[in-house]
């Protein structure tokens, strides 16, 4: 399996490609089109992207949804609290952008619930919801990875000031994580800033639980 960690300027937000045999998908969709389509030619003379997993709604992780869909024709999947919040320009922040925006594409976005299981090609994918930074908020399990969003980062949690998010709610999914989620996984992809593997986790987790 590659992933491919594509770093936006803008927001300094991570959108990832996940290439594995015939499996192509993308985690958030935060990325330029031309980023994403220089990274998938180095694998395949003719590019192609079978999915879009949203980690949440939030305007700098779906900021180029809508041509990222219009150049590869593929669906993107969102938590089924996050739909309503992608077409909100105030609950999915877009209105505190520098160009506040609004996401058109709707019959290619469809919803999953906490526990759902994909096959896109050779990538098999697990989805959780870990509300908290938002209610929508989401954590990927593909292999011994798991993509974090903005539910935990490298040393720190995700805010919970904004539309949606709950400081109760997130140590709630933080003592997920840490007891159940995270169990065979060895590197974590948060939504922000570098990577981390699981002996950084447990330990980042048991210090912020034990200072709430």
């Amino acid at each position: 399996m590659d992933i491919i960690k594509i770093v936006d300027e803008r927001m300094a937000h991570n959108t990832y490609l996940v290439i594995e045999g015939e499996g192509v998908i993308l985690i958030d969709a935060g990325a330029h089109v031309s980023k994403i389509e220089e990274h998938l030619k180095m694998y395949s003379p003719k590019p192609r992207l079978e999915a879009i997993m949203i980690t949440h709604a939030h305007f700098d992780h779906v900021m180029e949804l809508d041509n990222i869909i219009a150049k590869y024709g593929c669906q993107a999947y969102i938590f089924k609290d996050g739909k309503p919040m992608l077409y909100n320009i105030d609950q999915n922040m877009s209105i505190m952008s520098p160009n506040p925006f609004k996401i058109k594409t709707k019959k290619d976005v469809r919803i999953f619930h906490d526990g759902d299981v994909f096959r896109f090609g050779d990538i098999e994918i697990s989805c959780y919801n870990t509300p908290g930074h938002s209610q929508d908020s989401s954590c990927f399990v593909i292999g011994d990875n798991m993509f974090t969003g903005d539910t935990i980062f490298k040393v720190e949690h995700g805010r919970t000031d904004l539309y949606s998010g709950d400081r109760n709610q997130l140590r709630i999914s933080l003592e997920r994580i840490l007891n159940d989620l995270s169990a065979g996984c060895e590197l974590f992809l948060p939504g922000h800033g570098a990577n981390f593997d699981k002996d950084e986790l447990d330990y980042n987790l048991k210090r912020i639980l034990g200072e709430e």
